[in-house]
């Protein structure tokens, strides 16, 4: 069992060093201030954005801890739980790229309501002691996660431009979302924790089951319903395209990608990070736990991660002033990889808890960095489509280690070996020139001709 004293003694420095680094930068206090009192257009705009943008978020937090916890609870072994992940994943996979070009012909706002929508079925599914609708719940998951990383980004992109913020003040509405984002899942692991600690896991009839690790997803779709309103109320429409042929907007989403190496590098990072992310989602529960031990406590120890998290979103606002994004973004790869590589190496569960916590410090360093960069160099027109045709190949690298029923070892040798693979791709992407990518301007200027092609995350 992984020792309690470090579990909470690293949850505790994280807070402190947490409440340490915010309260020392100046520029994060004056941002926080400038959110909640300024007047001007950009704080009013993120004001907007970002209670739909962090409900979204608290949802997806609150139930991410739990899930192969009630899995396990319900019975299910480790290849079978990998069954269910692969559904997700090849869920997203399959329907990523349609959603993405259906969100920016028929509009990101309705299909960030339509996410809310598809994340409720998502999680009524696990009251059910039942494969077949676990398996159904998984396939809803992926759909929605897809919605997820992808219309929200993209109507906030999208809206950013058409009101004319530049990219430094796009750059600071991500920090303060991703910021915003890490709180939100600190309070939803101790939130979640609680909730699954207020009643043991009883079946009422027929395999449906309520309280214990159900728990944390009714409070899920709790806050899943106050997204949706919120959004319906306050959020406009946007689109990124008005051509009808959906296939000829995907063709020309393929072509830039192709026809761009900082588009097609961008990709090749963004997809080789976030599958070892979501490998990493799927292994972290089962890496912590020891045969005859009882059961860490998953909610603080997300909790812990997640303070990382918010360590990372803010030392991402220190670097951003002072150093270009491609080189964050190599600075991120590299470390990441070397944790994943400490974990394939090393079988001591606390030394890969503690390569674990310095990860998750990268992944709040990425989300910031990584929506800036796409931000800079993904063509506005076909911005949710390419997103989504970036997560294509995530999905198909996360299947893998799923299908083939990796050890622990093996799946955290592959998901270094794809880290290397980011960090090459981060390295040439840092060498190219800083001009506008030219392959973006040629498309605008014929999305202008044609009446707009798609939209991206």
């Amino acid at each position: 069992m992984l020792p309690r004293p470090l579990i909470y003694g690293s949850i505790v420095a994280g807070l402190l060093a947490a409440c340490v680094v915010v309260g020392l930068d100046g520029s994060q206090l004056a941002s926080i201030r400038g959110l909640l009192k300024g007047k001007d257009d950009l704080a009013r705009f993120q004001r907007l954005y970002l209670p739909g943008f962090l409900l979204a978020m608290l949802a997806d937090w609150l139930q991410g801890p739990f899930v192969y916890a009630l899995y396990q609870g319900y019975g299910i072994d480790r290849e079978h739980n990998g069954y269910l992940f692969v559904a997700g994943f090849g869920a997203s996979a399959l329907f990523g790229t349609v959603v993405g070009s259906l969100a920016d012909k028929c509009g990101r706002k309705k299909f960030s309501i339509l996410y809310c929508i598809i994340y409720f079925g998502h999680c009524a599914t696990k009251h059910w002691n039942a494969f077949g609708i676990l398996m159904l719940g998984r396939i809803l998951g992926g759909i929605s996660t897809s919605l997820l990383f992808s219309v929200f980004d993209s109507w906030l992109v999208s809206e950013s431009q058409r009101r004319g913020f530049d990219g430094q003040q796009l750059g600071n509405t991500f920090s303060l979302a991703y910021f915003g984002s890490s709180i939100a899942a600190i309070a939803a692991g101790q939130f979640g924790e609680i909730g699954a600690n207020l009643a043991s896991l009883t079946e009422v009839w027929g395999g449906m089951f309520y309280g214990g690790y159900v728990t944390p997803f009714d409070l899920a779709n709790i806050v899943l319903i106050l997204c949706m309103l919120y959004i319906t109320i306050r959020w406009s429409e946007n689109f990124g395209e008005s051509t009808s042929a959906t296939g000829t907007n995907f063709g020309n989403a393929i072509s830039a990608i192709f026809g761009s190496k900082k588009i097609l590098l961008c990709g090749l990072i963004a997809s080789s990070f976030e599958s070892s992310m979501f490998i990493f989602v799927f292994n972290w529960t089962p890496c912590l736990m020891e045969p005859n031990q009882p059961v860490p406590p998953f909610g603080h120890i997300f909790t812990g991660f997640m303070i990382m998290c918010l360590l990372g979103t803010r030392f991402y606002a220190y670097l951003a002033g002072t150093l270009p994004v491609e080189r964050i973004g190599l600075g991120v790869v590299i470390m990441s990889t070397g944790c994943h590589l400490t974990v394939f190496l090393v079988q001591d569960v606390r030394i890969r808890f503690l390569a674990f916590l310095v990860f998750e410090m990268m992944v709040g360093l990425y989300f910031p960095m990584m929506g800036t960069l796409k931000g800079d160099i993904v063509p506005e027109d076909m911005r949710s489509t390419i997103y989504n045709i970036y997560r294509f190949p995530l999905n198909i690298i996360v299947l893998l280690p799923l299908m083939m029923n990796f050890s622990i070892t093996t799946t955290f040798m592959v998901t270094t070996a794809i880290l290397m693979n980011a960090v090459v791709c981060a390295f040439l992407l840092g060498q190219m020139p800083k001009e506008c990518n030219p392959v973006a301007s040629v498309n605008m200027t014929e999305a202008q001709q044609l009446g707009k092609i798609q939209d991206d995350l």
